[in-house]
């Protein structure tokens, strides 16, 4: 029984170092296509949404509509989300701002965009890949595209004295291509094929998706690190100090709250992911004369993409590891009914 344990042991710990390894991987192949082709920019940008969308398909499949309901009547967890998205998080950016840019506004005005409202798909996947609670962070999504819609206008007016034009059209692109069209399609699938739902290629096909998502991402954008390092160098310390308190954040109210882990994870994943789909067209619309501003949007998610696979792998080897049924991308997701596999419910432990 012993080496048995040992033995499974092992296995878990190749796959949790295997993850974030084949994810930076692709993250260097992506600055590496940037700067030997250089015209694959385009073409790879382009890309990232399909791929985005097949990762997010794989990843709904294995949402429970009943769970999903269970955890949109969660109050507290709503509320505390939307307290740090919202109201603490736009509070710590301003301030980091004030400490690493006020001798450059512009890129203060940058750090200000790109931080002050959450992420929308990218949240979902890497609390999915660290054993968080996805279905409470699914629930959260509708809260976050509303708030950032109805608040970013005050912030930007607030933070930025910059009137900023309400447009409905870039939410609502979004919330269809990275939510309605793969959790709909992916529950027709549940619904009428349910052994595919189930099924262990369908976890590799969404590891593999994602895996091409983040060097996409990084083709289309990493060679604005080589291009511009003077204003990488002046972006990167802010940025990461913010994921740093944000994840230190998290980490607090989630004990004060006494969460279990896999909920304190889905916590830091919300409020440490950013990237809004409204940051860089308004960036481009606010600031025209001011295009490092568009360009900071560029720097964030290079930045914080492989700050969160680096979490999603410190997260994973805190997850109980023998009795956990199988790691959620590579296995087989046929032992864990469902459950988003790849994580032990602590909350069904105590």
């Amino acid at each position: 029984m012993k080496q048995r344990n040992e033995a499974i042991m092992l296995s878990h710990l190749v796959r949790d170092l295997a993850e974030p390894a084949v994810l930076l991987g692709a993250a260097a192949v992506g600055v590496g296509l940037a700067v030997w082709l250089p015209g694959a920019e385009d073409g790879a940008q382009r890309l990232i949404t399909p791929f985005l969308m097949v990762v997010l398909f794989t990843l709904f499949a294995r949402v429970s509509l009943g769970r999903l309901q269970e955890a949109a009547r969660d109050w507290r967890y709503l509320l505390t989300a939307v307290g740090l998205n919202f109201v603490s998080t736009p509070l710590i950016a301003f301030c980091l701002g004030w400490v690493f840019l006020r001798d450059e506004p512009a890129l203060w005005v940058g750090l200000v965009l790109a931080l002050i409202t959450p992420c929308t798909d990218w949240y979902l996947i890497f609390t999915d890949l660290a054993g968080g609670d996805v279905h409470r962070n699914l629930a959260l999504l509708p809260w976050n595209l509303v708030l950032q819609l109805v608040l970013l206008p005050v912030y930007l007016l607030v933070f930025t004295q910059t009137l900023m034009p309400v447009d409905l059209s870039t939410l609502a692109r979004a919330f269809a291509l990275y939510v309605a069209i793969p959790l709909g399609a992916a529950q027709l699938v549940r619904w009428h094929r349910p052994q595919v739902a189930v099924s262990g290629w369908l976890a590799r096909l969404g590891f593999a998706a994602l895996a091409l998502t983040v060097m996409a991402m990084f083709t289309g954008h990493g060679e604005i690190v080589l291009k511009r390092p003077t204003l990488f160098l002046r972006m990167g310390p802010p940025m990461l100090s913010f994921y740093l308190i944000s994840f230190s954040l998290s980490w607090l109210v989630s004990r004060w709250l006494h969460y279990p882990r896999e909920r304190f994870i889905a916590l830091a994943c919300t409020t440490t992911a950013r990237n809004s789909p409204l940051a860089l067209p308004l960036a481009v619309v606010l600031f025209p004369a001011h295009p490092v501003v568009a360009l900071s949007q560029l720097i964030e998610p290079v930045l914080e993409i492989p700050s969160l696979i680096v979490f999603s792998a410190v997260a994973k080897r805190r997850v109980q590891p023998v009795t956990a049924p199988t790691a959620a991308w590579f296995a087989d997701p046929r032992t864990s009914g469902d459950d988003c596999a790849g994580y032990v419910s602590e909350e069904n432990q105590t």
